[in-house]
């Protein structure tokens, strides 16, 4: 089993994504016909899950979800899922954009707990607080996670992108009981400045056995080049 963090754990992790502009010569006068640069676009959620466990599937949409070219402030209080598969104790989400045009996305969580893994010998999961955030620049995004008061779980102080957790069985010879990624960083290759950051992604049973499927914990999505300028042109 998995050693349980006792003290707070914080992480505040820049994970950005930048693609280089360049020109020759001086700039030139714009074409009066010359399409707008798009808007940039940010999104984010508290968490959401989608499993199936004993062969009952369960989902829960995205709780709080903002859009910057929509809702752009949520808030939620106390989110069952189940009967332990995932607590999410409430938060908010914002998102926004600047006199810049940049876009951004600040997730707060006050709590998150989840016990399903004990039903197979595993760990109760549970964090006193989490935030994803995300904010785009005229050449990319970049990206921050924090988490507080992190136990069944061992982090090292300093948590990189996609560090990664396998909650193994209690008998070495059965497959893990999950994979748990931390700071997750998600971003398309090649680059084209957009980026999704998740504080925890919970995956049950990544090699096989009584349940699958995941459990998302604060998530935020940032896109320099998201939304069309013209907001009566589709993408």
């Amino acid at each position: 089993m998995a050693r349980s963090v006792r003290r707070a754990v914080a992480v505040a992790i820049a994970g950005g994504l930048t693609a280089a502009l360049t020109t020759a010569g001086p700039a030139a006068a714009e074409p009066a016909d010359l399409p707008a640069r798009p808007r940039a676009t940010a999104s984010g959620f508290l968490g959401a899950v989608a499993v199936i466990v004993d062969d009952e599937q369960v989902v829960r949409e995205p709780i709080a979800p903002c859009d910057v070219e929509g809702e752009q402030h949520a808030e939620s209080g106390l989110v069952s899922v189940g009967q332990d598969i995932a607590d999410f104790w409430g938060g908010t989400s914002d998102c926004t954009r600047d006199e810049q045009g940049n876009a951004h996305a600040d997730v707060d969580g006050r709590y998150f707990s989840t016990s399903l893994l004990r039903r197979w010998g595993g760990p109760r999961i549970r964090v006193s607080s989490f935030a994803a955030r995300c904010h785009t620049t005229s050449k990319g995004s970049s990206s921050v996670m924090e988490l507080g008061g992190v136990y069944g779980l061992d982090l090292p102080e300093n948590v990189s992108s996609n560090h990664t957790v396998t909650i193994p069985a209690p008998d070495e010879d059965d497959p893990p009981l999950a994979k748990v990624v931390v700071n997750e960083l998600i971003a398309p290759q090649p680059p084209d400045g957009s980026l999704r950051v998740n504080a925890i992604r919970i995956e049950l049973f990544p090699e096989g056995g009584p349940a699958s499927g995941e459990i998302l914990v604060g998530s935020a999505a940032c896109d320099p080049y998201g939304a069309s300028a013209d907001p009566g042109r589709a993408d």
